[in-house]
């Protein structure tokens, strides 16, 4: 008898406390689909964590195509050490990113923009990462 209160008691207790952490559960997720809505915010850090990478590698370049280049380059001297850079500075995806953004580069450096507000202008960064990537 002294057995079966103490397991009918010890079940209750389990019962309860259950029904407490599910409760806690739905009310800690107001996502219909926590599991889903967790990997939504994921999903979100990730990007925001890319985008960073990326705001920083062209950051990166731009400064140092600036100081490769010089502050009174023309358009041809410019264009001519452009060509020749991703072999000096060595840094992984420099092609591409002049392949892809040469001409703007060209024209923001013609301008006298900055390494960081060209990446702006390129929408590689964001204002706010500005101030996180110095």
């Amino acid at each position: 008898m002294t057995k079966l209160l103490i397991f009918l008691l010890a079940t209750l207790l389990f019962c309860s406390g259950i029904s407490n952490v599910q409760m806690g559960m739905s009310q800690h997720f107001d996502h219909p689909n926590p599991v889903r809505e967790m990997e939504f915010s994921y999903h979100d850090k990730a990007m925001e964590n890319k985008q960073m990478i990326i705001c920083g590698v062209c950051k990166t370049i731009l400064r140092k195509v600036i100081t490769f280049i010089g502050k009174t380059a023309s358009k041809e001297e410019i264009n001519q050490k452009l060509d020749r850079i991703c072999q000096k500075i060595r840094i992984s995806g420099c092609q591409s990113f002049l392949q892809k953004y040469k001409n703007k580069v060209v024209n923001s450096l013609l301008s006298g923009d900055k390494a960081g507000t060209i990446c702006i202008k390129l929408k590689l960064c964001k204002k706010m990462d500005m101030q996180t990537i110095q």
